[in-house]
């Protein structure tokens, strides 16, 4: 099974850089600037986000050409904000995914106005793709992802202040990093589903704060919620796990912290628990009645488990 899921998540990202290579050279930019999108997009990380997409809604439908489009739309949006994070006035990266920032390589302005670019043209890609399957609702969803997620947690951890472990789960980390990915999962999941309307508005998230298994790990399990929101639930878990997978391994690298991290309140060994509950809950939320089959969700939940 594990081939299996390799050879699937290779697949996957096969046909999203095709799809985004195509997306960017269809552009009317100059050439010497489609140049710096495609090298801020390429090469890619784990592409997460349109994976995740696409799987969740294979447990519906088969993806079609403008699912696969709709899902890259979150990879551009992803891309976006590490443009902007890495700039001197935010995180000031010398080094993304290996090799120099946007800013390092090419000059401010030009990353500046990449990552604009980039945030233009997954509205753009979202659009054209709900529009043609008839589905302009999803749009309205992802508006979730914008003022009341990514950009918000982008806010608070630069301009906050984390007192607490609750404050850099529910604040920082659940809007920076889980509210993008448990919009790829829920809309995943609805792109082309028939179900009423008022799935596509719940703001989900703002739901999911106050559940959080810190202090009380059952609170948010006592919440019956439709199997549209379970998806969000397990992109929330998913990506607040996500995140602090990412604070481990640079802790364990010995790379210093840009920004507030669970080593600020956690040991290593009680960060690795944590990591792992919140893996766990995920992979709980998938042991629903879906229409599809969730192993492959589970084994990629299952990549990120640390002992």
């Amino acid at each position: 099974m594990g081939q299996l899921f390799d050879t699937r998540m290779a697949e996957w990202r096969e046909q999203i850089d095709s799809c985004l290579h195509t997306i960017i050279s269809e552009t009317a930019y100059p050439d010497d600037f489609k140049e710096i999108l495609e090298y801020a997009v390429f090469p890619g990380g784990k592409r997460l986000r349109p994976i995740l997409f696409l799987e969740w809604h294979s447990l519906y439908a088969p993806p079609n050409e403008e699912s696969l489009k709709f899902a890259c739309a979150f990879e551009l949006f992803h891309c976006y904000t590490l443009i902007h994070d890495d700039m001197p006035c935010m995180d000031n990266d010398d080094i993304r995914r290996g090799k120099p920032t946007v800013h390092k390589k090419y000059g401010e302005g030009k990353a500046l106005l990449a990552g604009d670019a980039l945030l233009d043209l997954a509205y753009m890609t979202m659009y054209s793709a709900a529009y043609a399957v008839g589905k302009l609702k999803n749009i309205q969803a992802f508006m979730l992802s914008g003022d009341m997620g990514v950009i918000r947690g982008q806010y608070l951890d630069m301009y906050g202040k984390a007192e607490h472990i609750n404050n850099l789960l529910g604040d920082v980390y659940m809007f920076k990093t889980a509210s993008l990915i448990a919009s790829a999962c829920k809309m995943g999941y609805l792109f082309m589903s028939d179900m009423p309307e008022e799935e596509y508005r719940a703001p989900f998230i703002q739901h999911i704060i106050d559940r959080l298994f810190i202090p009380n790990p059952d609170k948010y399990k006592e919440q019956r919620v439709s199997l549209a929101a379970g998806a969000g639930m397990f992109g929330i878990l998913f990506g607040v796990a996500f995140q602090i997978y990412d604070d481990i391994s640079e802790y364990v690298a010995g790379e210093k912290a840009d920004s507030a991290n669970v080593f600020d309140f956690l040991p290593l060994d009680e960060a690795k628990e944590l990591l792992n509950t919140y893996l766990n809950d995920a992979v709980a939320q998938l042991n629903r009645e879906y229409n599809g089959d969730t192993s492959y969700l589970k084994q990629l939940v299952e990549k990120f488990i640390i002992v």
